[in-house]
């Protein structure tokens, strides 16, 4: 039986700590690839890269999310992979982003509401403190989609 949740918008954040260190060049491959791929399954959301720390919203249907979720979970460039939020949401946030990106630590630490959530200590940064915390996790989605960030975000993609 299908589930209920299949047909309506879904919004998954998750964290991940890079098994390597990536080029730049590297980064801008895995983004067209995460951009091709999204477009055809009509998933929209940002990600964030500093410090090899990966900080990702996904939206779209339900299915095509979690499907897209377990694919990077078994990804080999991921490791400690953590769900930090996921929700049916009314909207998008990211909605007519095509994959937001940004990975520059000092750009990051310049916008509002920035905590350092990509610190070493923990292999999946100062974001173990969002798991849970939906209302901070919607804080901080909110300050992307009300468009300071987004200025950043794509300042970043060349």
């Amino acid at each position: 039986m299908p589930d209920d949740r299949d047909s309506e918008l879904f919004q998954l954040v998750y964290v991940s700590a890079a098994t390597k260190t990536f080029a730049d060049t590297e980064l801008e491959q895995l983004l067209i690839g995460a951009r091709q791929t999204n477009h055809a399954f009509q998933i929209t959301g940002v990600l964030l890269f500093v410090d090899n720390t990966f900080f990702q919203v996904l939206e779209g249907d339900c299915q095509a999310v979690r499907a897209l979720y377990e694919k990077i979970a078994c990804d080999p460039r991921h490791s400690n992979v953590l769900v930090i939020a996921e929700s049916i949401v009314n909207e998008r946030n990211f909605g007519d982003w095509n994959m937001g990106f940004i990975h520059d630590k000092e750009r990051v630490a310049s916008l509002p509401g920035f905590v350092d959530f990509f610190s070493q200590d923990e292999p999946a940064g100062g974001f173990t403190l969002l798991q849970g915390d939906s209302q901070r996790v919607a804080h901080i989605l909110e300050s992307f989609r009300r468009g300071r960030w987004r200025r950043h975000t794509e300042a970043s993609v060349t």
